[in-house]
């Protein structure tokens, strides 16, 4: 992988593929005239992080994308602000105060309705650096039209760590909600749109010990979001209390949780 801009850069474009690219331990190449799928021939890469005027991006040889989009938190937003519910909201018994840790950021999506809900910054842990760089700079740059929409996403701190390796290092009761989404291992036709992240995303499932330790630091709620009949949430320990054809939202109530 190599990290580069797009054609006729400004200085300012040149300097942040540079640093991007020291970032994430990647060379950087000069984009020159070639097509991008060129240039990556030229020095053996198979996939690209492209610095743009309108953003970040990775592309593959064959063309497949992987940029940042708000995604699912527009219409969840939406529908909050008019009163109606939301699922993970309901689940988690998430409320104004609360110090929610999405443990799998990935595209970000509920961590911005979580920090939109809580009113409070919101850590997202994303384990594969070229998701978390884009996912962060998306966050803070993408032109949001409505004021609360880019506040909350403007509220995510992003840490590109492995969760198996924060959970244990934080003190018991630190947040009040625990939420993991990890990527399914089965997918479905209508999930198009999340293919390209399948390609750079960490496949590991959740194991027992990592849920252990997310027991102990949340103060209410420890949530999973997994396929229906996945196993998961039988294997781990998570009582199934909102299905739908295509996902679950798993729950484990904290003893002694805030309430």
């Amino acid at each position: 992988m190599l990290v580069t801009t797009s054609f006729h850069p400004h200085a300012g474009q040149r300097e942040e593929a540079r640093h991007l690219a020291r970032r994430l331990g990647m060379p950087y190449v000069d984009r020159e005239r070639f097509p991008l799928v060129e240039l990556m021939e030229r020095n053996g890469a198979d996939s690209a992080v492209v610095v743009t005027r309108e953003g970040w991006h990775w592309e593959d040889r064959e063309g497949r994308q992987f940029f940042f989009h708000p995604n699912m938190s527009v219409p969840r937003i939406k529908q909050l602000r008019q009163g109606n519910s939301d699922p993970l909201v309901t689940v988690s018994g998430m409320q104004p105060g609360d110090r929610v840790l999405d443990c799998t950021l990935g595209m970000g999506a509920d961590a911005v309705v979580s920090a939109f809900v809580t009113g409070q910054t919101v850590t997202g842990l994303e384990s594969q650096p070229v998701i978390a760089e884009l996912v962060a700079h998306g966050l803070k740059t993408y032109p949001a039209k409505n004021e609360e929409l880019k506040k909350a996403m403007r509220s995510i701190e992003v840490i590109c760590t492995d969760y198996r390796k924060f959970l244990p290092q934080c003190a018991d009761r630190s947040y009040d909600i625990i939420l993991f989404d990890p990527m399914f291992r089965e997918t479905v036709r209508a999930s198009s749109g999340v293919q390209p992240l399948r390609l750079l995303a960490n496949m590991d499932p959740l194991d027992p010990e990592t849920v252990r330790h997310a027991v102990r630091v949340a103060r209410k709620t420890v949530v999973l979001k997994e396929r229906p009949q996945s196993g998961e949430f039988e294997r781990l320990g998570f009582e199934i209390v909102k299905q739908s054809a295509r996902f679950a939202l798993g729950v484990i109530r904290v003893e002694g949780g805030r309430e």
